[in-house]
């Protein structure tokens, strides 16, 4: 791979932005196909950490209304 400074002569950065984005958004929608679910364990421990985070967010936004 060449160093960025070598990709710069050849296409701008807007292009080199645009190329990465879209590299990334094809891994992401590739790797979202192949990923497996969680093992049970794993679920459940998620499933509390988003249940903790909306009591955390309801506690936030009933204390800024008061």
């Amino acid at each position: 791979m060449e160093p960025s400074s070598r990709i710069s002569e050849h296409i701008d950065h807007k292009t080199a932005r645009s190329i990465c984005d879209e590299v990334g958004d094809r891994l992401q929608q590739d790797l979202t196909l192949e990923a497996s679910p969680l093992p049970p364990y794993l679920e459940r421990l998620v499933d509390e950490l988003r249940k903790q985070e909306r009591r955390l967010i309801d506690g936030v936004e009933s204390w800024r209304y008061r």
